[in-house]
């Protein structure tokens, strides 16, 4: 059997955040011993990579044809998204057009899928001060799917770890709805990180930055102290493993 593996990712047009999908993609061949192809779902950053530095990335249903046309019968896919939202199922759509095409499971998924990762963030950022919170922005969905990040705030908590709060940014819960807990507990100062698999534009923008409507800047207007960390969960070393384990359980 020929057997390729594919790691999709959204993408980014950053080029600081693209070493989170390296690393993710890097561990996944060392984990299964094999190259993997690349490919992003977003149109519009494959187009911009393509027009301002002539990178040409395939989207997923291009490369399944691609690799199918190639002799490829079993081809393992690893989606690097972080819910089973939205895109997750528009991806399996996508992908179960072709039968030689096996989708893997996104990263919030089992249980201890919930436990890694709150173990993975905390061992790979500094330790807290007395009063000082760490605020997570994930990216929100309409779909249910975003329950996933209240239970992962519930993780923190039953994993020992206080004042640790998930928000998103155009889910739920949004920013209105964690101040005001951030007031209650007393709060002086808190650590900013992206829970998106890239430190990209959101976490460049919407997070953080000079702008006057992001996250940093209006809890600073209220009186908050604040330290960005600008990191994608795929720089995590713990988290791209974590991927890559879910490529291997399909073997």
């Amino acid at each position: 059997m020929k057997q390729a593996m594919v790691v999709v990712s959204f993408g980014t047009s950053v080029p600081e955040a693209m070493k989170a999908i390296e690393n993710i993609e890097r561990t996944a061949e060392q984990v299964c011993g094999q190259p993997v192809y690349r490919a992003f779902t977003s149109r519009i950053i494959r187009k911009k990579l393509r027009e301002r530095d002539g990178i040409d990335i395939p989207d997923p249903h291009t490369l399944f044809e691609h690799l199918i046309a190639q002799g490829y019968d079993s081809i393992h896919c690893l989606t690097t998204h972080v819910i089973a939202g939205i895109e997750y199922e528009q991806l399996c759509a996508d992908a179960a057009q072709f039968p030689q095409v096996h989708m893997a499971r996104p990263l919030l998924w089992s249980e201890s899928d919930y436990d890694a990762c709150v173990h993975a963030v905390m061992h790979n950022i500094p330790a807290r001060r007395e009063n000082e919170a760490l605020l997570l922005m994930g990216h929100g969905t309409e779909h249910f799917a975003n329950a996933a990040y209240c239970e992962l705030e519930h993780k923190f908590r039953t994993e020992g770890y206080a004042n640790v709060y998930v928000g998103t940014v155009e889910g739920y819960p949004q920013l209105d709805s964690i101040i005001p807990q951030l007031q209650a507990a007393k709060i002086k100062r808190i650590v900013l990180m992206p829970f998106l698999i890239v430190a990209g534009d959101h976490a460049r923008n919407d997070l953080s930055g000079d702008a006057p409507d992001n996250w940093k800047s209006r809890l600073e207007a209220l009186g908050f102290k604040t330290q960005t960390i600008l990191m994608g969960l795929g720089e995590i070393p713990e988290i791209a493993q974590k991927f890559a384990g879910h490529l291997k359980e399909m073997e």
